[in-house]
């Protein structure tokens, strides 16, 4: 079941490829048999004939339109959320111990800030390590909660790119179907000696491997680049709880 969220990333990933191939096949239906060959092969790769291959590159854009935009959505709200190292949540002086009494008032600052911006990891991190703090008066203990709330963080932003994983197995595949799609219909086309026909139907069907093996490239490293991000945030979101308020705290 879609959230609200996931719909809108879905609606917005389907007009657009149905733009993009609708696009493609008008070009590509008003320049045929004019003498513009090469034009007229490249968008026959990117699907110009959607009832002669092109379905394929349309379920193909689609996927990774839906990827790309599960993608940058997650990587605005990590970016949105690495600016809270900004806010001075923690004294950052080296010369700034924190008292016993002060954890309380820190506790209540970053309760009143997270009413007026949204939650994060950094922002229940120094929430746990407070409340922690005040029930055991144990820094070991503080650590663990640190741990365990980061790793329960990592494991969450794991779940939410669980999509993202599956459209970048996806991809290749469709590609694959049409390549077989296309074998088979040149197979069934063979016995007719028809060897221009032949030819024709397997240049579409190689045409959307080609089309998906590229478009995967491109999602993988941006994808590689998402998981750079978010894990770079935990771990600078647990440095910056260590180095201002466990190693700052006077006992």
């Amino acid at each position: 079941m879609l959230d609200k969220k996931d719909l809108t990333i879905f609606t917005q990933a389907f007009i657009s490829s149905t733009v993009f191939i609708g696009l493609m096949n008008i070009v590509y239906f008003s320049i045929q048999g004019k003498g513009f060959t090469i034009f007229e092969r490249l968008l026959l790769l990117a699907g110009g004939d959607f009832l002669s291959g092109g379905y394929i590159q349309w379920s193909t854009y689609f996927a990774f339109v839906w990827a790309l935009l599960d993608i940058r959505s997650l990587k605005k709200r990590v970016v949105a959320e690495t600016s809270y190292f900004k806010a001075n949540l923690l004294p950052k002086s080296e010369k700034h111990m924190i008292m016993a009494n002060d954890v309380y008032d820190i506790h209540q600052k970053i309760r009143e800030f997270e009413k007026k911006h949204a939650k994060t990891l950094l922002t229940q991190l120094i929430k746990n390590a407070c409340a922690k703090f005040r029930s055991t008066k144990s820094i070991s203990e503080v650590l663990d909660v640190i741990n365990i709330m980061t790793d329960l963080h990592r494991d969450s932003s794991e779940m939410e790119q669980t999509n993202i994983r599956y459209l970048l197995w996806a991809i290749p595949s469709l590609g694959f179907i049409g390549t077989v799609l296309g074998i088979s219909q040149a197979l069934m086309i063979a016995n007719g000696k028809d060897m221009k026909a032949i030819t024709a139907t397997l240049g579409v069907a190689f045409d959307t491997t080609l089309v998906a093996l590229i478009l995967s490239i491109i999602l993988m490293w941006l994808f590689h680049d998402l998981q750079k991000v978010t894990d770079g945030f935990h771990v600078k979101s647990k440095e910056y709880v260590i180095e201002n308020f466990i190693n700052k705290i006077e006992i």
